[in-house]
């Protein structure tokens, strides 16, 4: 890490070379020289704050709304902090803002323009297109096609867990960076570990960390970050541990004063309430349904089928996978697999398995307007009976079932005036942005895949129907996210659809139902999922073995029920860690004041 002292955006001023003092200018003779000295002094005075004020704003504020926390973060980062600072925010206040703005007021005064991002893969294209569309800020992503290596651009965000292997290590090594970013930097709390020490030998001048929760298990993870960001700040590890970490094993810390006093110089934190921003609340509505005879059939076929031809060995877990999360969702998404496979698109499927599909698909075809489409059509008119501009956002994993969805509200009377638009992974991020558009000045329904969970922000709506749920809570949230954030400013409705019997209804109980899925943000159930893998597919592939593994109904409840266990251990543990995180930073001020 480099540790010059070159000024940041060079606007400090040095004592020595001021103007007289306002009590040397007064003794002065001649009250005309003493006059012009005063206008002297007070000219420097107004370059020295203008200097230190945020001058990129009036190019930002058309596409973000900025918030007073969000510019003191900033501010503060830049100017009292000179280039090294921890947002620390509680989740949900916008530390990607934060960090978004300094890196806009370093290239807008031309001061520094290399930066690196670096963030857990899953949120690296996230950052990318937040830094393009709210400031601006063209950045390379290791995950784009043309992307031709760590030293062929200025701006560069890529997944740590990439950046850190050796052929791309040593491109990054042999570049001086004005300026690194970490996101989720709690991630580094270990020293020692792979990342701790790729982060360590990368030579940046300037950092930016952001993490909710920089204390997660022992006061000294705040040391191993602080000390990537100000090196020295708290001396070595064995001082800051003599000083602070209490000899027995107590999750608390001494010193807390001096801790917090020492804090200020680097970390910035504001917690919800200390923002003027009035959060509302979610209102959910979770609505199972008997499933009619023929769904209850089609989903014992293929519940059947899975279980027969389920093997991790030969791949297959993922193809079943997805055609156990078909068939709670419509039987033309299940159709619309079965058919392919017939076809020999995907699989080579001969005697008994054919015979097997052949019977699947038959039944799904066999099947007319579904017990969701109805649950669903009567919400749709209840919200428009009761909101002047009735919105909804109807989500659903399977472009089969979207076009259903679609068919159902086109064909139903009592929605014949109600705009209708979709929103899918084939669509062009302008053709989604412009649906999207429509949608606001337009009202209506908007049914929409998955493609839009991340990335957009839809607060002018504040209806959701989940008619299919994702088996991951992240991904639920995800959705519940694009309305449920700073700008709305209206209780958001979540309505949940499931059928009854089924791993859908087994999920929504024992596994959302256990962490409380609905009310928790992305951050709480990030910490809640702390100790398991956290992608899409392997909570998934979690789900579907107990039910592969139940040799009867009793069995498949007891299987989820152990799962549940396991969750409900991981949400103490997360909340243990939550009350640490308030003992280590409890009476620790925020504000521009008290940096």
């Amino acid at each position: 890490m480099s540790t010059e002292d070159e000024s940041l955006v060079d606007v400090h001023f040095e004592l020595e070379d001021s103007p007289p003092l306002l009590d040397e200018i007064t003794t002065r003779e001649g009250s005309d020289l003493s006059q012009h000295l005063l206008n002297i002094e007070a000219n420097r005075l107004s370059i020295a704050q203008s200097q230190q004020e945020l001058q990129s704003i009036e190019e930002i504020t058309d596409t973000i709304q900025l918030l007073e926390h969000q510019l003191d973060a900033a501010h503060r980062a830049l100017f009292q902090m000179d280039g090294k600072a921890l947002f620390a925010d509680e989740v949900g206040l916008g530390k990607t803002i934060e960090v978004g703005m300094v890196l806009k007021e370093m290239v807008f005064r031309d001061a520094h323009d290399t930066f690196l991002i670096l963030t857990p893969a899953q949120l690296a294209t996230q950052w990318q297109k937040e830094m393009a569309d709210k400031f601006g800020l063209d950045f390379a992503c290791n995950y784009d096609d043309t992307f031709a290596g760590f030293d062929a651009y200025d701006k560069i965000i890529a997944s740590i867990d990439t950046a850190k292997r050796d052929r791309y290590a040593e491109e990054i090594y042999a570049r001086d960076w004005d300026a690194l970013i970490v996101d989720e930097a709690h991630y580094l709390r270990n020293s020692g570990t792979n990342r701790y020490d790729f982060v360590a030998d990368i030579d940046y001048q300037y950092a930016f960390f952001a993490t909710a929760t920089p204390v997660q298990n022992d006061v000294t993870d705040l040391y191993n970050i602080i000390n990537l960001i100000r090196p020295g700040l708290f001396g070595t590890e064995s001082e800051f541990e003599r000083r602070y970490v209490p000899d027995h094993d107590d999750s608390g810390v001494l010193n807390a004063d001096e801790l917090n006093r020492q804090l200020r110089s680097v970390m910035i934190r504001h917690k919800r309430g200390d923002t003027a921003i009035d959060f509302t609340d979610r209102q959910v509505r979770t609505k199972t349904f008997e499933p009619n005879t023929q769904e209850q059939k089609l989903y014992e076929a293929v519940t059947e089928y899975v279980k027969s031809h389920y093997s991790m060995q030969d791949g297959r877990h993922l193809v079943m996978l997805m055609l156990q999360k078909e068939v709670v969702s419509s039987p033309w998404a299940v159709l619309s697999t079965v058919e392919k496979w017939l076809n020999g698109d995907g699989r080579d499927v001969v005697g008994q398995e054919r015979e097997e599909l052949l019977k699947v698909a038959k039944q799904a075809r066999a099947i007319g307007r579904t017990t969701k489409q109805e649950k669903l059509l009567n919400i749709i008119e209840g919200v428009n009976e009761r909101m002047e501009t009735g919105r909804a956002i109807v989500f659903t994993q399977f472009h089969a079932t979207q076009d259903a969805i679609v068919d159902a509200l086109r064909a139903d009377d009592r929605q014949d005036e109600i705009p209708i638009h979709t929103v899918s992974g084939s669509l062009s991020s302008a053709d989604k942005d412009q649906q999207i558009q429509h949608f606001r000045e337009r009202g209506g329904v908007l049914v929409t895949t998955d493609s839009i969970s991340e990335g957009r922000n839809i607060q002018f709506c504040n209806v959701i129907v989940n008619y299919d749920l994702p088996w991951n809570p992240m991904s639920v949230e995800q959705r519940i996210g694009r309305i449920d954030r700073i700008g709305q400013d209206r209780d958001v409705y979540v309505y949940n659809l499931a059928l009854e019997g089924t791993i859908e209804d087994y999920v929504l109980e024992k596994l959302y139902g256990k962490i409380d899925v609905f009310h928790q943000t992305v951050g709480g159930l990030k910490e809640i999922l702390s100790e398991r893998e956290q992608s899409t597919g392997q909570f998934e592939q979690e789900v579907l073995q107990q039910m592969i593994e139940a040799d009867s109904e009793r069995e498949l409840e007891n299987n989820f029920e152990e799962m549940s266990v396991d969750l409900e251990g991981d949400m103490r543990s997360a909340k243990k860690a939550q009350r640490f995180n308030e003992e280590v930073f409890e009476g620790f001020e925020t504000g521009e004041g008290q940096a």
